[in-house]
């Protein structure tokens, strides 16, 4: 079996990074400290993977090159919501987007990068859509 063991990736702020992925999908801080490079750096611990997250030199915030979003997989995406909204994390306007097979909502982490929080409602026709609309 393969899985995703970790994702590795510089951020403009480690301590505004832990109190994110801590407060919106909680992420659990396992380590933290200062590299050889003199950088701050933290790991954090997900659901089966983790995070780790660092600071570089000349930092440049660059959310359109090549990755467009990560998507979470989210039990009840209502509930998650409205905790995200009182902790000041979305706007009170914000509404779940209603498709065909999932319910969700987009959120940027601290440096503007695009979270997909999505509640599959049913994925294995979303996969069957995907396969008929190419084959025909």
């Amino acid at each position: 079996m393969k899985a995703i063991d970790h994702l590795n990736r510089y951020v403009s702020n480690v301590d505004k990074f832990i109190d994110f992925y801590g407060d919106v999908l909680d992420y659990e801080l396992i380590d933290k400290g200062i590299k050889g490079n003199g950088k701050n750096y933290a790991i954090l611990k997900g659901d089966g993977h983790e995070l780790f997250i660092s600071e570089k030199d000349n930092f440049i915030v660059e959310t359109e090159q090549n990755f467009r979003h990560i998507g979470y997989f989210i039990e009840n995406v209502d509930e998650l919501l409205e905790k995200l909204k009182l902790k000041g994390y979305v706007d009170q306007e914000q509404e779940i987007i209603v498709k065909p097979f999932s319910r969700q909502f987009y959120i940027k982490d601290p440096d503007g990068f695009e979270i997909d929080l999505i509640q599959w409602t049913d994925k294995n026709k979303f996969y069957h859509y995907l396969k008929d609309k190419h084959i025909k």
